[in-house]
């Protein structure tokens, strides 16, 4: 297994679609911390839905360096 030496992570709920999930990532200091970060080389995203839970959209991304 590779050793990792940076990781960080992004979540959101209730965006219906990616670019409001990308919206709200770019729009909040942390998160496109994250996004624009050089040091992050890979990077892995999806999505979740469920009807009957709160926010009826969860989205994640991930993001490394070996």
């Amino acid at each position: 297994m590779r050793q990792v030496t940076a990781d960080g992570e992004n979540i959101a709920a209730g965006q219906s679609t990616v670019s409001k999930a990308m919206a709200s990532w770019l729009a909040s200091p942390g998160h496109c911390a994250n996004l624009m970060n050089p040091m992050f080389t890979e990077v892995g995203a999806a999505y979740a839905t469920a009807t009957n839970a709160d926010y009826g959209v969860y989205w994640t991304m991930l993001f490394g360096a070996p």
